[in-house]
């Protein structure tokens, strides 16, 4: 019951971030805020998943190392190899 609790709440967060994702990036004036915006949200997802999957599924506990460098990867291929939206400010 708890494996399918953890797969429920991941799938949550998951959906949350996506819906955060959706109405705040294609507004971003340039790819320095999209980046920062990226990583700012990246790194405390990372702290709430985790929580889920130590609780939930018996994973082990993430650092704020680990925590930042998933953080950087997602936040530098969210800002340079995903394409912006054409109502973005850049061109």
């Amino acid at each position: 019951m708890l494996f399918v609790l953890g797969i429920v709440a991941r799938l949550a967060a998951v959906l949350g971030m996506v819906f955060i994702l959706t109405k705040t990036l294609p507004s971003m004036p340039n790819k320095v805020c999209r980046f920062f915006l990226l990583f700012i949200l990246c790194v405390p997802w990372n702290f709430v998943v985790n929580y889920f999957d130590v609780r939930l599924l018996g994973y082990h506990e993430m650092d704020w190392t680990g925590a930042s460098i998933i953080a950087l990867l997602f936040a530098t291929f969210g800002t340079f190899w995903l394409r912006q939206s054409p109502n973005s400010n850049t061109p």
